[in-house]
């Protein structure tokens, strides 16, 4: 649950292209022996992340993508020898370190320019996506089954384990886990290589998946599940042993997600650990008490009290834990409605605002029946509303986790005005996608209306990585007005500079900052 979203400190989620070798738009003598990419993050290789295509549309790359120098964040391919002469398009797709797939391309040429190959689809399939997002469900409502009833019994009803309905839970959720995290690993790899169901059997993508932290975090989860249903086969349940189970499970889940990547991540799986814990606990317990305890429980407003003083605590942590997630993955209130992330994440903060409004209810039933008030009509409806409402809450979450934090997903519209030799250009660059921004300029006259100089012309440049000036190409949407599209092979600090032109001689040139995502 996430309540508050403030100023937060430097966290970044996917990977972003840094600089490369040969560098975008350069006119080379001859062809290069390789193509390398530095990224800000170690990232995890496909087996075709790194595609060279040559003026003729083939691919010249001999397919050995590696890291250079045994570095995480260097991707190198050799290209096979006798090139022509052209425009060549590089063509890349990795895996951030938050498990996340993000791709791009650039063009370089060889003695001359030519027409530069189409970059081939890398789209995320949506019947993968969709399939992968419902595995994660199914995994997290396991982990709600098996982690709650576990808390639950150990900490709220210990003679409960006893009956076999409790202890059938706990299985049916075991079972739910094991599920929903085998299918998880299996679509993950056809998920980063942008391929439909029929790259499940292949054995490379498995491969990376399961050698990276995603796939030794989801190893390490069905260790767990086997080791914590060996516990559960004793007589009781142990309250040390099942609270140290269920963290390490909680574990398994931060390690698969957002937390994963950028700084503070120990700070940051801590943090997701116990929201995920809480989050199960609040919703094992709840069908356990629908299910089990107002059914066959005699002395159920007892159990249901020591249930409502824990859920108190578990929404305590859970709302500090949210707090600091969306600290670290949204960070402007602009982008709550601005970005997909921002807008799942709205949803799911109002659904838990519902379900707290029905937790309240079945705390006043724990008042009245102190009072010797006896009714579990109102207890059932608010504790199965509760129930319903944090199901629906594990369904966005599934979806939060497959979503680029708002943080790097927000791209702000920037506008600034610069007068040049007299005029006046009104400059708005509004973001269409990555590293994309539609350029429009319109250009006023001393006497405030529209007006056309002889020519004017755009490019960009990033100094820090000495590329460019980079043309923007410009085309005459009105009087006074041009338009043009910015898109640049890599993120950074980028530098905008506007050039008008009054006559044959006389010209001027004003520059700003112009940060692309």
């Amino acid at each position: 649950m996430v309540i508050l979203v403030a100023v937060a400190g430097p966290a970044s989620a996917h990977a972003v292209l840094e600089g490369s070798t040969p560098q975008p738009d350069v006119v080379l003598a001859s062809t290069p022996r390789s193509v390398s990419l530095t990224f800000d993050e170690s990232v995890t290789l496909l087996p075709t992340s790194l595609r060279v295509y040559g003026p003729n549309g083939d691919r010249v790359d001999a397919g050995d993508v590696g890291h250079a120098g045994g570095k995480g964040q260097d991707v190198t391919v050799h290209l096979r020898a006798g090139g022509t002469q052209g425009t060549y398009l590089v063509s890349w797709r990795v895996i951030s370190a938050d498990s996340h797939p993000v791709s791009g391309a650039y063009t370089f040429s060889v003695g001359r320019t030519s027409t530069a190959p189409t970059a081939p689809t890398d789209t995320t399939n949506k019947t993968v996506g969709a399939a992968l997002g419902a595995a994660r469900f199914v995994g997290y409502l396991g982990s709600a089954l098996l982690v709650g009833t576990m808390l639950f019994v150990a900490w709220c009803w210990s003679d409960g384990w006893s009956l076999r309905r409790v202890r059938r839970l706990a299985a049916g959720g075991a079972a739910l886990l094991l599920v929903g995290t085998v299918a998880d690993v299996l679509l993950k790899g056809p998920y980063d290589a942008a391929l439909g169901l029929g790259g499940l059997g292949q054995g490379r993508l498995l491969r990376e998946v399961l050698g990276t932290t995603y796939g030794h975090a989801a190893i390490a989860r069905l260790v767990l599940v086997v080791v914590i249903l060996a516990v559960l086969r004793l007589r009781h349940v142990p309250r040390l042993p099942s609270t140290v189970g269920a963290l390490a499970l909680g574990v398994s889940f931060a390690l698969s997600g957002h937390a994963a990547a950028g700084s503070g991540r120990i700070l940051a799986t801590i943090n997701d650990t116990l929201h995920v814990v809480c989050a199960s606990t609040w919703l094992g317990g709840l069908i356990v008490i629908l299910a089990v305890v107002l059914p066959l429980a005699a002395d159920s407003a007892i159990i249901v009290g020591r249930f409502s003083a824990l859920a108190a605590g578990l929404v305590l942590v859970m709302v500090v834990s949210g707090i600091y997630q969306a600290l670290r993955q949204v960070g402007a209130w602009a982008a709550l409605t601005g970005t997909a992330y921002g807008r799942e994440l709205l949803a799911k903060i109002g659904i838990v605002l519902v379900v707290l409004l029905a937790a309240s209810g079945s705390r006043a039933w724990v008042r009245r029946q102190r009072q010797q008030v006896t009714s579990t009509t109102v207890l059932r409806r608010a504790v199965l509303a509760e129930a319903v409402g944090l199901v629906v809450v594990l369904g966005v979450s599934s979806a939060l986790v497959a979503t680029e934090p708002a943080k790097t997903a927000y791209h702000p519209s920037i506008a600034a005005n610069l007068v040049i030799d007299g005029d006046t250009v009104q400059v708005s660059a509004v973001p269409i996608s990555d590293r994309q921004m539609e350029l429009h300029l319109y250009v006023f006259g001393s006497d405030q209306q529209p007006t056309d100089p002889k020519e004017i012309d755009a490019a960009v440049s990033l100094p820090a990585k000495s590329i460019g000036p980079l043309p923007v190409s410009l085309n005459v949407a009105g009087p006074g007005h041009r338009q043009g599209t910015v898109d640049v092979p890599v993120a950074g600090a980028w530098r905008l500079s506007i050039t008008v032109r009054t006559s044959a001689v006389d010209e001027a040139t004003k520059t700003m900052s112009l940060p692309i995502r």
